[in-house]
């Protein structure tokens, strides 16, 4: 069995939007980690490094979801209203 090797994606500090992105993400069949300080999900932290919530890919995934992350982070998605 090949051991799969993750790579940072982005960080974000809102762990509603991390959850959001990975739903996203896992949609486009990306899997997913998240990773935060223990007490930063413990304590609602909004700063600092305790609130940096980190968003894993798998290595071979890495440039599909930076792909689809410059679309996120500009806003770029179509809704099927729009595009009528």
């Amino acid at each position: 069995m090949t051991e799969m090797t993750w790579e940072l994606l982005t960080k974000v500090y809102d762990r509603i939007e991390a959850e959001m992105m990975k739903a996203a993400l896992e949609a486009l069949k990306i899997p997913v980690e998240l990773a935060q300080e223990s007490v930063g999900g413990t304590i609602p932290v909004s700063f600092g490094k305790f609130a940096e919530i980190h968003i894993f890919v798998p290595k071979e995934k890495l440039e599909e979801a930076h792909v689809w992350l410059e679309t996120y982070t500009n806003d770029e998605f179509e809704t099927e209203e729009e595009e009528e």
